[in-house]
């Protein structure tokens, strides 16, 4: 018992007053020998949940200190004592003030007037008294709805976190399915975070950039490996790469058109970094994208990218197009790069818009390049750049500056109808086979320095220098 007793003087510490902890001491010193631990340690928590409404604020405190809720026979004795002191008075009143008398009726009269007086000060106590109860009931309903609104955030974070734990042990999942030797896992892989990525937006661009960095992966496609039995294991393991690959760009793809059905299969604002990564047969048709990374990259097979829209910088520099890369009707809506870029087959930007800067340094174009009605906004940089296949400019707009020194065109340039709304320079360009600057539009300084025509000086019969031409330096 006496342990007990100690026990319960340590539960209960300095949070309750010297009578509060005796309370709960005499409670175990009653009961202590009848009661369990479990009844003996209800009871001391008795007195800590009237503690806790004591102090909470807006709460009564009625089961605290001795205070108990009076009972429906306290009440009725209550009324009839009252009763009875009530005819007591009427008849001690009319016993004394009752033989008709002027005397007795001012004094009756009197003590009516007092008793008014009484019965409207009760009158007005009462109404302080509902009062109170008024205010009394409308802070326990403010509790109650404090208490439920943390009730609900509480189970609002409950829930939260578990879906951010459910949400974990998916992709986690995934990635490692991601992760194995085997194809057929792999695309299983790719397949649940496409739906994880679907059902949680908050997840997208890391799902994206997931889906990105196995496409960085080091890849040989199939064609570059000889078709032997001594390379047959390996080549069937090339091709379900293969499958595993295309099956990547694809959820990336398909994902990216904001026009395709209702939207609800549109990621909005997605960053794509494919640095160095290999892509077969890529086809961004209306596609958007935010800022998108290719540098490095080498595009196998027919590159497609019609109409897509890159909402910011873009880069394409020491990339490599195997086959013919479309980029008609494209939008780049900030600085664009194709430094050093390769174009081992056709390159088509017809109708193309380049709002911000745009870098083609030391570009190779082995087969044909068409700028047809392509338009410029920001300023060109063309230098060094080698056309090998031709090039075609013609209805192309110039609305800034264009640079291109050292410029190689192997075979035809054509600047048919071609508008510079500001300074050209043609600086050691070398033309070759069939140029052509008909109804060609030079608004400001453009300038032809050093230029040759199949090794021999040349300069367009439309362009006309300027005074101060060959003071360039």
């Amino acid at each position: 018992m006496i342990g007990l007793r100690l026990r319960v003087q340590q539960l209960l510490g300095d949070g309750l007053d010297v009578d509060e902890r005796d309370r709960a001491v005499l409670q175990v010193d009653r009961y202590g020998g009848d009661l369990t631990d479990g009844d003996r340690i209800g009871r001391s928590n008795g007195i800590f949940r009237a503690r806790r409404e004591e102090c909470d604020p807006g709460t009564m405190g009625d089961l605290q200190g001795g205070n108990r809720i009076l009972s429906n026979r306290t009440i009725a004795f209550s009324a009839v004592v009252l009763l009875l002191i009530a005819a007591a008075a009427c008849w001690l009143l009319l016993s004394l003030y009752g033989q008709g008398t002027d005397a007795d009726k001012a004094r009756l009269e009197s003590v009516r007037t007092v008793g008014t007086i009484v019965l409207g000060a009760g009158g007005m106590i009462a109404l302080l008294l509902g009062a109170r109860r008024q205010q009394t009931a409308e802070q326990d309903a403010a509790t109650k709805r404090h208490d439920l609104v943390l009730r609900e955030q509480s189970n609002a974070d409950v829930r939260h976190d578990a879906e951010e734990r459910r949400i974990s042990d998916l992709y986690l999942k995934a990635v490692e399915q991601l992760g194995s030797d085997k194809a057929p896992v792999r695309l299983a892989g790719l397949y649940a975070l496409e739906r994880l990525a679907q059902d949680n937006p908050a997840q997208r661009q890391t799902i994206a950039n997931v889906i990105s960095a196995y496409l960085r992966m080091p890849y040989d496609p199939p064609e570059d490996l000889p078709v032997d039995d001594a390379h047959g294991a390996e080549y069937r393991a090339c091709l379900q790469e293969r499958e595993v690959r295309m099956t990547a760009q694809q959820i990336l793809t398909g994902h990216l058109a904001p026009g395709d059905g209702d939207g609800s299969r549109f990621w909005a604002g997605l960053d794509l970094d494919l640095s160095g990564a290999v892509l077969m047969d890529l086809k961004l048709h209306d596609c958007s994208l935010r800022n998108a990374n290719f540098a490095r990259a080498r595009f196998v097979g027919q590159t497609s990218l019609l109409g897509i829209k890159f909402r910011s910088s873009t880069r394409f520099d020491n990339a490599v197009f195997a086959g013919e890369a479309w980029f008609a009707e494209a939008e780049f809506s900030d600085s664009t790069r194709f430094d050093n870029v390769a174009f081992l087959a056709d390159a088509r930007f017809d109708e193309a818009a380049f709002f911000g800067a745009t870098v083609f340094r030391r570009a190779r174009f082995q087969g044909a390049a068409r700028f047809d009605k392509t338009k410029f906004a920001g300023k060109v940089i063309l230098s060094e750049a080698v056309f090998e296949g031709g090039a075609d400019f013609a209805q192309a707009e110039f609305a800034d500056e264009v640079y291109l020194p050292g410029v190689d065109f192997g075979r035809d340039a054509r600047f048919v109808e071609v508008t510079f709304a500001r300074d050209g320079w043609f600086i050691n360009v070398e033309f070759s086979g069939n140029t052509d600057f008909e109804d060609v539009t030079f608004s400001e300084d453009v300038r032809f320095v050093g230029c040759t025509l199949d090794g021999v000086a040349y300069a367009p019969d439309e362009w006309k220098p300027r005074p101060d031409e060959y003071d360039f330096d």
